[in-house]
């Protein structure tokens, strides 16, 4: 394995993004899916579970499925957003590389498109559309995930190419 020093910006931070955000919505989704069938077949569907411990994991598995997981999806993604913004502002980069930031960003968004495609056709396959009818924020931001793409990227490549120089001697901090 080569280890790099005094390593640089790295391009690939919006595909990677792209990635972990679809690998993500796909994942709760079939994660969701799950935990319907085991609140419904599993702990609902059988007689040895009446009691009032398997009804409240039941009902717990329901907040768990329609609340929280879609809160973690929207936590995830801005914690994403943040860290890329960080590592923007952290890194140094020299300005010729704005085109090559452009055109990884350009295949990205054309990358994003059948991704996203994918995303909408599996939730309207019918076994998981009742379960992805729940899930409205992961939906929203799969279904807006080029022009998110877009912000991101384009605010990615401002804090990284829009940063002045000190211009004092012996000073390399931007602030």
């Amino acid at each position: 394995m080569l280890r790099r020093n005094n390593k640089r910006g790295d391009a690939s931070d919006i595909i990677t993004f792209l990635i972990i955000i679809f690998f993500l919505a796909v994942s709760l989704l079939v994660a969701v899916f799950v935990n319907d069938i085991l609140a419904n077949d599993v702990i609902r569907g059988t007689q040895l579970n009446s009691t009032t411990v398997a009804t409240d994991a039941a009902a717990q598995i329901d907040t768990i499925t329609t609340k929280t997981v879609q809160r973690t999806f929207v936590m995830i993604l801005a914690f994403l957003i943040i860290g890329m913004m960080v590592s923007s502002f952290m890194i140094r980069v020299h300005p010729i590389f704005l085109f090559l930031y452009i055109f990884i960003l350009g295949i990205t968004i054309f990358t994003a498109v059948p991704l996203a495609n994918t995303y909408q056709m599996l939730i309207e396959n019918t076994t998981l559309a009742t379960i992805a009818n729940q899930q409205t924020m992961t939906n929203w931001i799969m279904e807006h995930i080029v022009a998110i793409l877009l912000g991101v990227g384009a605010l990615s490549m401002i804090v990284l190419f829009g940063k002045f120089k000190n211009s004092t001697p012996g000073g390399s901090s931007d602030l």
